[in-house]
């Protein structure tokens, strides 16, 4: 029979190679009593004989018990666990050995990256923390081109961008004209420029881009799809004297959504013709061009010509364009 009076309080645990709970509690009570039968396994784990027999034939199986003439007796600990736990602690060093090598290469990399003041950044968490990074070093202006898909930021104002409003820094913003596209555009950019942001449109933008002051840009490397996984982080050097070279060469040639904040730019005076107040009228309802010349009586090719006209005083070829130049210039 097995006597368990007087046993110490069970420390640790043979989890770590791979010994269930269950397993790992009748092989202590074999250890304790030296000799037993699945009788006395049976009655100390409170289980059926049936069930007793499964965990002892597991012992068993894992050497942790030697069964001899329906004796069942533990093997020692030393021989049964310590080989185990040789074997893992010996799988434990090789992984660290891997990890310490993959660390030294993944140093290596980054050193290699950040030659020449750029820094290769990739992932969605790690392109949002440096958007942050960068937003919050501006000192007296920040210069970004905004373009859709947008994965880390979206149209809305986020909170560092938000903060710098607080902060009385400059802000010049261009946007591809495809941004007016995304859900909340109009309002979000309403909104920026009613906060003081000087905003400008242009058919289309090679990269997004953030540039504070004179320091520090950040300027997407990948295509900007649905995995937006790569930016450089690149600091003074040539490479930021180019970036900085386009951003005011495609700020020059961009054209401006409004003056200055709450003021909104006046029609031209080719613009206040009542007739062409109304195609604008009718098309920003969503009617086409053949519509629109039946209700106002006049040929097809007029109501294009005339539309020709109002995208060319808007400085561009997208009638989504000029319905915002039209809306937000007090066309209308």
């Amino acid at each position: 029979m097995i006597d368990t009076g007087g046993t110490p309080r069970a420390t640790g645990s043979l989890a770590g190679i791979d010994i269930d709970p269950a397993t790992e509690r009748a092989y202590r009570i074999l250890v304790r009593a030296g000799h037993s039968d699945s009788a006395d396994v049976a009655g100390l784990l409170d289980v059926d004989p049936d069930a007793a027999q499964h965990v002892v034939d597991g012992l068993v199986a894992a050497g942790l018990a030697v069964l001899e003439h329906g004796a069942i007796e533990a093997g020692s600990p030393q021989l049964a666990v310590g080989g185990s736990l040789s074997e893992r602690e010996r799988s434990v060093a090789d992984a660290r050995a891997a990890l310490d090598q993959l660390s030294d290469e993944y140093r290596r990399a980054r050193d290699l990256e950040r030659s020449a003041g750029i820094e290769i950044i990739r992932g969605q968490d790690e392109i949002r923390h440096w958007f942050g990074h960068v937003l919050g070093s501006a000192q007296t202006e920040l210069r970004l081109f905004a373009k859709p898909p947008f994965q880390v930021t979206g149209v809305e104002v986020s909170e560092p961008e938000a903060e710098v409003a607080t902060r009385g820094i400059r802000e010049r913003l261009v946007i591809e004209w495809a941004l007016l596209d995304e859900e909340n555009a109009e309002s979000s950019l309403i909104a920026s420029l009613d906060r003081g942001q000087d905003i400008r449109m242009t058919p289309s933008l090679p990269a997004k881009l953030l540039i504070a002051d004179d320091d520090l840009a950040l300027v997407q490397l990948d295509s900007g799809g649905r995995h937006y996984s790569e930016h450089a982080v690149v600091r003074p050097s040539a490479l930021l004297d180019c970036m900085m070279f386009v951003f005011e060469s495609v700020w020059r040639g961009a054209t401006q959504l409004r003056e200055a904040p709450g003021q909104r730019i006046g029609p031209p005076k080719e613009a206040e013709d009542p007739v062409d107040r109304e195609v604008l009228t009718l098309l920003l309802a969503g009617h086409t061009d053949a519509t629109v010349a039946a209700r106002l009586g006049v040929g097809l090719r007029t109501v294009q010509r005339r539309v020709r006209k109002l995208m060319d005083l808007a400085g561009t070829d997208s009638r989504v364009v000029l319905g915002w130049h039209a809306r937000d210039r007090g066309w209308l």
